[in-house]
């Protein structure tokens, strides 16, 4: 018997070692905590040199009679038997000197503040459209003021329920849309309060004996230029 040789074949691989391609590593995109600071100013007949409210009442039933010296106001739908309205204005809030609103400044709040003494029916605010002075009267409005779109707006800037709390007197209006548009150009004319119903409700003037207690205008406002870094970019 004639033996097979066997043939052995070696079989040689090659092993390939490919590294694996990471990424390069992106840098973290900045984190931007820039705040805008706000400002606050604040307009008060008698506080830090202030002198710039005018405000009044008409009344129906004195329809020549200036009432501008007095030293609280009421608004009334049936002040015994006519009808009695109050107007207010904070002049020279907008302007280029210290203490003022810059013309186009980024309004973010804006409140009125008065102090009642009488609580009533329910009172809207409307920002007036024409111009008043000191010695206005029910007459000189032609039969008062009304908010039909010519002589104060149609939409109510703000309103309260004409009812006091125990704690305090003060009642906030809301009158960041009328600043808005007066610091954006157009002229401002003040507000008119309008009471809802037959009970009148009444409070302090800008001639009343207690400064504290006379009608404030607060604002917050910034301008774009001004940014503070609160925490550094990109921080490790």
């Amino acid at each position: 018997m004639v033996s097979t040789p066997y043939c052995f074949k070696w079989l040689a691989i090659t092993l390939v070692i490919i590294p694996a391609v990471c990424p390069a590593e992106e840098p973290e995109p900045a984190v931007s905590n820039r705040t805008v600071p706000l400002i606050t100013v604040s307009f008060q007949q008698g506080v830090n040199g202030y002198a710039g409210t005018v405000d009044s009442e008409i009344w129906a039933l004195a329809p020549h009679t200036i009432l501008e010296s007095n030293p609280n106001s009421s608004t009334d739908a049936d002040n015994d038997g006519g009808e009695s309205q109050c107007v207010l204005r904070f002049d020279a809030i907008v302007g280029p000197d210290r203490g003022q609103i810059p013309p186009h400044a980024t309004i973010h709040s804006a409140r009125l503040l008065v102090s009642a003494f009488d609580q009533g029916s329910t009172v809207n605010l409307h920002r007036m459209l024409v111009p008043f002075d000191r010695s206005i009267t029910w007459s000189s409005m032609i039969s008062g003021i009304s908010a039909d779109g010519l002589e104060a707006v149609r939409h109510k800037d703000s309103f309260t329920f004409g009812k006091i709390a125990a704690n305090s007197s003060e009642i906030i209006f809301d009158v960041t849309d009328s600043v808005r548009t007066w610091v954006s150009g157009e002229t401002n004319h003040g507000w008119v309060f309008l009471n809802t119903g037959g009970n009148g409700w009444d409070f302090y003037a800008s001639e009343f004996e207690n400064v504290s207690q006379r009608p404030r205008l607060v604002v917050e406002y910034s301008l774009p230029s001004q940014t503070t870094d609160v925490n550094p970019v990109n921080p490790r």
